[in-house]
């Protein structure tokens, strides 16, 4: 990893200040050092004025390299030297395309590879800096330093984000992939996420970023998207809202109220899930919630549908359950039991008829589990049915380019 070392006296002496990694750095006020050291494969530009402009410096190289005295050497034409001038620096772990050139070094993200994500604390791609190398995932960024500080994690602490010519990526606002939801694809600069806001309108994604998943190859779904006002629009006499969570829209049926919210996006190699929430609004109680998950294939059609049901009281629930889209062999995957084969004519499978089939064997088997389990009258059981319309509705509002 690239590193170097300041010292505020010359011969290495005084206070010191160390950094590593990839970065670009600048000071309102110098800290007025006087030598350095770069380590192996470091290469570093400093420079006297903030923002990495003004006159600059070269210093560093595949092999460790050294000034013992900033005081002897001079500083661009007007006979200063460079000892408590340095304002500003970049540093790159690998050699950059122009390190040899006479020309003045550019402050773009030239050295970005094009399988390289660049990630860092302040506006301007600036401070602490992590460049991520080939497809990964982060679930919590909490677990994650950055690398150029030590002890300080990256979670809710980007400010700009850099994609390369071959990185497809999505952020989310919560760990393991929920809240808010961005996707970025490459050569995507975002030099100040404070000028970008947040799907659930609660603000920007300065400081917002604490999961994210990065690919260097293009997700088959990608262009998929969803609708979220074509979705509201399928409910009858709906209402919309937002909270600290995010947008809603209320139905009413049956004199009862649900709220329903499409709460999370998200793609992998081969698929793209919408992922929603139910809450059967309980007066002067706890809401019973039910999450569905709609997951689709590359040529639109239903993969599987995961959900899971969480009484207000807590006392019963069904965890989570993924029912596989039933197709020609109409296997059934699950935690409701043991793999059972159902008879589906072949007209079943046709997309239609797959998501309907579908649909309607997780609303049958939650109906076996909650039988005897709602009060009557009261709402949940026919939650059921505000269930399977969402999944109709959503599915429906799954856009394809």
């Amino acid at each position: 990893m690239a590193k170097v070392e300041f010292w505020n006296n010359n011969n290495y002496g005084g206070l010191s200040d160390t950094f590593e990694g990839t970065q670009r750095r600048t000071y309102i006020t110098s800290p007025a050092w006087d030598s350095m050291k770069t380590d192996w494969n470091t290469w570093v530009v400093v420079w006297d004025g903030q923002n990495c402009t003004g006159n600059y410096m070269k210093i560093g190289g595949s092999n460790p390299a050294s000034n013992s005295d900033l005081n002897d050497t001079q500083r661009g034409s007007d006979k200063h030297d460079w000892k408590n001038a340095i304002m500003s620096f970049m540093m790159f772990g690998r050699e950059p395309s122009w390190w040899n050139s006479s020309s003045k070094p550019p402050v773009d993200l030239s050295y970005l590879g094009s399988m390289d994500l660049l990630a860092c604390s302040s506006a301007n791609f600036y401070d602490d800096t992590k460049v991520f190398s080939g497809a990964s995932s982060h679930d919590d960024l909490s677990e994650m330093d950055w690398p150029t500080n030590s002890g300080s994690d990256m979670n809710d602490a980007i400010d700009s984000i850099a994609t390369g010519s071959s990185v497809w990526m999505e952020v989310w606002s919560d760990a393991n992939y929920q809240g808010d939801w961005m996707k970025l694809s490459p050569g995507n600069y975002r030099s100040e996420l404070g000028g970008n806001s947040r799907p659930s309108g609660l603000g920007d994604w300065k400081n917002q970023i604490s999961s994210m998943k990065i690919f260097t190859s293009k997700p088959a779904c990608w262009d998929m998207s969803f609708d979220l006002q074509a979705f509201y629009l399928l409910f009858p006499d709906y209402t919309s809202y937002s909270d600290t969570s995010g947008s809603y829209v209320t139905y009413i049926t049956q004199d009862c109220g649900y709220d329903v919210r499409r709460i999370n996006e998200s793609y992998d190699e081969s698929t793209y899930t919408v992922s929603f929430r139910i809450d059967y609004c309980i007066t002067g109680g706890t809401n019973d919630k039910v999450w569905l998950d709609i997951t689709v294939n590359a040529d639109g059609s239903l993969n599987g549908v995961n959900y899971s049901y969480k009484q207000g009281d807590g006392a019963f629930q069904i965890s989570d359950t993924f029912v596989k889209a039933v197709d020609k062999t109409a296997e059934l995957l699950g935690a409701l039991g043991a793999l059972e084969t159902v008879g589906i004519s072949e007209e079943a499978a046709e997309d239609f008829i797959v998501a309907f089939d579908t649909f309607c064997k997780v609303f049958n088997d939650v109906t076996k589990l909650l039988y005897k389990k709602s009060l009557v009258n009261d709402g949940r059981s026919y939650m059921l049915a505000v269930c399977l319309h969402t999944l109709c509705r959503g599915f429906a509002s799954i856009k394809t380019k």
